[in-house]
């Protein structure tokens, strides 16, 4: 989990140096094969978490260490927690329906091949 969060942060990094140092996309092949990788590792991460996480907490219950509501946590706070973050999600959300609807608008352009010759041209 935390090999791939760091390796997810590194090509983020990669990504913005190149972008701010060089004003351009990336153009190592490398590089966009590890970008495709990126969603499958984070939700590999993800998953990681969410067991290192239980596998953590649930032996103390099974072997009757502790009990299920004394494994409950009691700190103050959460819901202020829980807002921040779905306001945090909702700013994404709306920043990829931005980008989306600007991209719409206007695609970005690509390179033309030069016009071809007259003598070049097919006959119809």
């Amino acid at each position: 989990m935390v090999g791939i969060g760091t390796a997810l942060a590194l090509l983020g990094a990669i990504y913005l140096f190149v972008r701010v140092r060089r004003r351009r996309l990336p153009d190592s092949v490398w590089f966009y094969r590890a970008l495709a990788l990126a969603g499958p590792a984070s939700l590999i991460a993800l998953v990681a978490g969410w067991v290192t996480t239980e596998v953590g907490r649930q032996p103390w219950i099974v072997y009757h260490v502790m009990l299920t509501s004394q494994a409950v946590t009691g700190a103050g706070g959460i819901v202020v927690g829980y807002v921040t973050l779905a306001l945090v999600y909702v700013g994404v959300a709306i920043g990829v329906v931005w980008i989306l609807r600007r991209l719409a608008r206007a695609p970005l352009r690509t390179r033309q091949p030069p016009p071809l010759p007259p003598s070049a041209a097919p006959l119809v």
